[in-house]
């Protein structure tokens, strides 16, 4: 079922999750992904496109952060943020975002006149490359709201942070129990089919791989998404190295140690040297 990619566009890449979710004639895919990641809490009948560039974020980031204001059956109004993005301080980020998103919410002008009544916002953010240390087992998604520490109970249901992290979602086809599920796994193996897999039925999944066509893609859009693809690979590249980087860092400072300890018992330089693998003089300056 899955090979090199070819026929359809990549999810995750910042062309393919445009292309997909982020554009008004394919906002039927929206509302109905959303409406999965809610599990009831709302069930959205229309939504609309904010502001979907960010100012002032470096280039990898500000492409891939929707803005959108949601309508549910019940006629509520609130706020969604979607980003695809992974980077250092995550939580933080997170924080700032919906916090700046509030801060934008606010009339301007004469602000002595607004009661400060918002409306529920949520930031979803879909990770592809890293997860959560304390995850429960086979917990995929994350979600996270203010609550009393002494009671455990939600303190205020206006703000929740939905976490997707992709880099733990490992169910292959046949596992597949949910609609979420299905739409997680076509979103992080999209570009790996070379047809529409079988457990596919419902038409709003049809019209998903009819959208990622990479042959349906104009002259324009094909050299944006293969622009798209060269800034993911250069990011993982760069992220790859990182972590490379640091356990190569992380190994020595424990050959280090172990050699300083041998050291205190008197072993020989040459000896300490052959078993951490570090030179004489790296020994013998510790």
């Amino acid at each position: 079922m899955l090979t090199l990619p070819g026929r359809y566009i990549d999810a995750t890449s910042d062309f393919g999750f445009k292309k997909l979710f982020g554009c008004e004639p394919n906002k039927p895919l929206l509302i109905a992904f959303l409406n999965e990641i809610f599990i009831g809490k709302h069930k959205i009948t229309d939504l609309v496109f904010l502001k979907n560039e960010h100012q002032g974020e470096d280039q990898n980031t500000a492409k891939a952060i929707l803005d959108i204001s949601c309508v549910d059956d019940k006629g509520n109004y609130f706020l969604v943020e979607i980003q695809r993005t992974d980077q250092r301080f995550f939580k933080d980020r997170c924080l700032y975002y919906s916090s700046r998103f509030i801060s934008d919410i606010a009339p301007k002008g004469a602000v002595d006149l607004w009661k400060y009544e918002l409306p529920p916002v949520y930031l979803i953010a879909l990770m592809e490359r890293f997860s959560f240390e304390d995850n429960l087992p086979g917990q995929y998604i994350r979600r996270v709201s203010l609550v009393d520490n002494e009671t455990g109970k939600e303190f205020y249901h206006k703000l929740g942070f939905i976490y997707i992290q992709l880099a733990v979602f490992d169910k292959a086809e046949d596992d597949l129990k949910t609609d979420l599920e299905q739409w997680l796994f076509v979103i992080k193996h999209l570009s790996k089919f070379v047809d529409i897999p079988r457990f596919v039925r419902k038409p709003i999944f049809k019209k998903l791989f009819e959208i990622a066509e990479v042959a349906a893609l104009t002259k324009e859009e094909r050299m944006a998404y293969e622009t798209s693809l060269k800034d993911k690979w250069d990011r993982q590249n760069q992220l790859d190295f990182a972590v490379e980087k640091a356990a190569e860092e992380a190994a020595k400072k424990e050959r280090i140690s172990i050699a300083r300890n041998f050291k205190q018992l008197n072993i020989p330089t040459a000896d300490i040297a052959k078993a951490t693998g570090l030179s004489t003089e790296e020994v013998e300056k510790l």
